[in-house]
């Protein structure tokens, strides 16, 4: 797996290399380029405003809803093809994150590239951007592996923000606005102005943060390399791979309509397992 969200209806979508997997709690179906999806290998996928499914892969995008799919590459405006991350602000612009540092907004008619911290990424235009997150505020936030965390408020970037210079893994937006931001050095957040960092130091499971979610209490989720950490606000609750293989190295986490926590990674798909 390398990919997971679950929609209003709860339904799972799951991407793998091996195609689009659609659950429904009792049936699954497998959707590949036969179908029309643009490659079988998905990097990453994103629900819109509209509840259109967004479908990032080596090899360009596809949008898909009630049957229907869309497939964009270079041909049609993307800067490259080889799409990291997806993400969609409050106006249904969909933000898009590729190879040699590139981000795109594409607002359903045009496609608005730009360089994320040039000076960093160099004359090679080295860097993936990895991450995307558009916040409450209007800004977007954005993880690169060779330039770090940069932001951008509509007019301005900035650049090399806290000093997280590279390997920004992930980032999440919370209920209350609070912005997540996930490194190899532990889960940083930003609320009301104020950065805060979490470690193995004060309660983390594993510094090298993969992925966030947030359940229905408003509780953060937290994967890692090395196990699962869950943030109530004030104290974290570690699930550890000694109790269970598969919360190593798990690459995405989701939370259905009903409270339930899944993950996915390597070893496919699981309820987590709740004390």
């Amino acid at each position: 797996m390398t990919a997971l969200v679950i929609d209003s209806d709860n339904i799972f979508w799951i991407g793998t290399q091996k195609g689009l997997f659609k659950f429904d709690g009792t049936n699954w179906k497998n959707y590949t380029t036969e179908d029309g999806l643009v490659n079988d290998t998905i990097n990453t996928l994103m629900l819109d405003k509209t509840g259109n499914l967004w479908i990032g892969s080596p090899k360009g995008i596809s949008k898909f809803k009630n049957g229907d799919w869309s497939n964009y590459t270079t041909l049609e405006g993307l800067f490259n093809n080889d799409i990291r991350c997806l993400a969609c602000d409050w106006q249904n612009n969909i933000w898009i994150g590729s190879r040699n540092n590139r981000l795109t907004k594409y607002d359903g008619n045009t496609f608005t590239h730009f360089h994320i911290n040039p000076v960093a990424s160099g004359p090679g235009e080295m860097g993936h951007i990895h991450t995307i997150t558009c916040d409450m505020k209007g800004n977007v936030w954005i993880g690169s592996c060779i330039s770090g965390l940069s932001k951008f408020d509509g007019t301005t970037f900035s650049d090399n923000i806290i000093d997280l210079n590279y390997f920004v893994n992930t980032s999440f937006c919370s209920s209350n606005g609070d912005v997540w931001i996930g490194h190899y050095t532990g889960a940083y957040k930003i609320s009301d102005g104020t950065w805060i960092k979490y470690s193995t130091d004060n309660g983390l499971v594993n510094n090298s943060v993969y992925a966030f979610s947030e359940d229905l209490t408003a509780k953060i989720w937290v994967t890692t390399e090395n196990g699962i950490s869950a943030f109530n606000g004030s104290t974290w609750t570690n699930y550890l791979p000694e109790l269970d293989y598969n919360l190593k190295n798990i690459s995405c986490i989701a939370c259905d309509s009903k409270g339930n926590i899944w993950i996915g990674g390597q070893n496919g798909i699981e309820k987590l397992k709740l004390k």
